[in-house]
């Protein structure tokens, strides 16, 4: 039986339904190019549920066929965004205003944006940090700076101090200037406040005219040091002769045995730079006051001498008779001669030697106290003072004290219990001689010297021990007149500058 070909003219309008279509009877071979149009498909015809997965490819998307008016709100989110994807040529200009930057402030003219502390993530404003942050009221009185800080000075009506922080921070800054050229009449004075400066432990004067300086802290050891302006290299070397006052012999009693001498003051010699116009304290220590005779009482110690930084230690005193011993102070640089059968108390390294030994039996002398130049000598052999120094013999221009001239820093003799031992002998360096006989006071070291007291006699009637002498301090630098303070004296082309007390060195 012949078939007939059935064509699209032959078919009803609407005689052809999707119910009369078998399952897959329509393929995409039976379908001709261009046959299936827009205006064929019915409206919401195509889901996506009969997209295959992949069956769209951005080939097959016209150009611009995707506006943003197709794209459901929050249809795009970030993890549908592949990495890089979005580059700056695809940003349009004035797209991302600071409303869409994470920033925690309002900002100004002239501030940047910063990462903010901690781990938030986002932005501060935040304003160029710049040094030094001038104070533009020149200053007329003292103060006290503050890190960071500029200042502009003006000392035409007098002179003015500037007090350095009393804590600083590695790296911070401070700014001096000199705004009216008025330093040299009226000098700036920077107050280390008790952190070093220019590595060391004195203020700095400033007096050149228009001086300027900027100071960095560095740390502990060297302090706020300058690295522009004033450099300071007008400063100068001075060596310092530092010596502490004298202990005080001990004292004796009644059936007593001897007594110590005093020890002598620590002496040692210091070298270091002074800048002009710095001020530096020295401190003369005292000698040790007189022992009472009313009971075996110990020697006091010398008080400590200071001077551009370095201390000597004052000198130990004597030990008593009977039940005292020197417990306690031999923690003077030269020390303390030894009373009642004991030992002499230990020098400080450097600073002066040991005290002698007090002897076991008759005749019952004390130990000598330990000088500079040598120990005490032991009570069973003489209990003489130790020998001062004269090793700056060429300082002597500060004070001459006979036979010990040039010499500083003797120890005092030992107390003696038996008049017929006889007394002994300070030693060379204004060391007091120890007395023997009935109630005898021991001799007082001599002032000025750093030198030991004498141990006080017996023999029935008790004795007190002698005053330590005080210290001194004596400061030298080669050629004429620089600095300022003490008695200056200027001989063999040194200057020297005494001090007999305390007081104040102007570099």
């Amino acid at each position: 039986m012949a078939h007939t070909k059935i064509t699209s003219d032959v078919i009803a309008d609407d005689a052809v339904t999707t119910a009369k279509i078998a399952d897959d009877a329509i393929t995409s071979a039976l379908i001709a190019d261009d046959a299936v149009v827009t205006a064929a498909i019915a409206d919401d015809a195509i889901t996506s549920a009969l997209i295959a997965d992949d069956a769209i490819t951005s080939a097959l998307i016209a150009d611009d066929a995707i506006t943003s008016a197709l794209i459901a709100d929050d249809a795009i989110t970030s993890a549908l965004i592949a990495d890089d994807a979005v580059v700056q040529a695809a940003i349009a200009d004035d797209a991302v205003d600071e409303a869409r930057i994470q920033i925690s402030n309002a900002g100004s003219n002239g501030q940047f944006l910063s990462k903010q502390s901690g781990n938030t993530g986002g932005l501060t404003w935040a304003t160029v940090s710049s040094f030094p942050d001038w104070d533009t009221t020149a200053k007329t009185a003292d103060f006290t700076a503050v890190a960071g800080k500029g200042y502009l000075l003006n000392t035409a009506g007098g002179a003015v101090t500037v007090t350095l922080p009393a804590s600083a921070t590695v790296g911070d800054r401070i700014a001096i200037v000199d705004a009216t050229g008025s330093a040299p009449t009226n000098a700036i004075t920077l107050n280390r406040n008790g952190l070093k400066l220019y590595g060391g432990t004195s203020n700095i004067g400033l007096d050149d005219n228009r001086v300027s300086v900027h100071l960095i802290y560095a740390d502990a050891t060297n302090g706020w040091i300058p690295y522009a302006g004033e450099t300071y290299t007008n400063a100068y070397t001075v060596e310092a002769l530092i010596i502490a006052g004298g202990g005080a012999g001990g004292s004796n009693k009644w059936n007593g045995n001897g007594t110590g001498g005093g020890g002598a003051g620590g002496m040692q010699v210091a070298t270091t730079t002074v800048v002009p116009s710095s001020s530096n304290t020295i401190t003369v220590g005292a000698g040790a006051g007189a022992t009472s005779n009313s009971a075996p009482n110990q020697g006091a110690s010398g008080s400590n001498s200071v001077a551009l930084g370095t201390t000597s230690l004052g000198g130990g005193g004597g030990g008593a008779s009977a039940t005292n011993t020197l417990t306690g102070a031999n923690g003077g640089s030269g020390g303390g001669g030894g009373g009642n059968n004991t030992s002499g108390g230990n020098g400080t390294t450097g600073q002066g030697n040991n005290g002698g030994v007090s002897s076991t039996g008759s005749p019952w002398r004390g130990g000598g106290g330990g000088g500079k130049g040598a120990a005490g000598l032991s009570g069973e052999t003489s209990g003489n003072g130790g020998a001062g120094s004269n090793a700056y013999a060429a300082w002597a221009t500060a004070t001459s004290t006979g036979a010990d001239s040039g010499y500083y820093a003797g120890g005092g003799g030992g107390g003696v219990y038996y008049t017929t031992a006889g007394d002994t002998t300070g030693g060379v360096g204004g060391g007091g001689k120890g007395e023997s006989g009935a109630g005898a006071n021991g001799a007082a070291g001599t002032a000025n010297t750093g030198g030991g007291g004498g141990g006080g006699a017996d023999n029935n009637s008790p004795g007190g021990g002698g005053a330590g002498g005080s210290g001194i301090v004596i400061i030298r630098y080669s050629g004429a007149q620089r600095g300022s303070g003490g008695t200056v004296v200027t001989s063999g082309g040194y200057t020297y500058h005494t001090f007999t007390s305390s007081g104040t060195y102007t570099g």
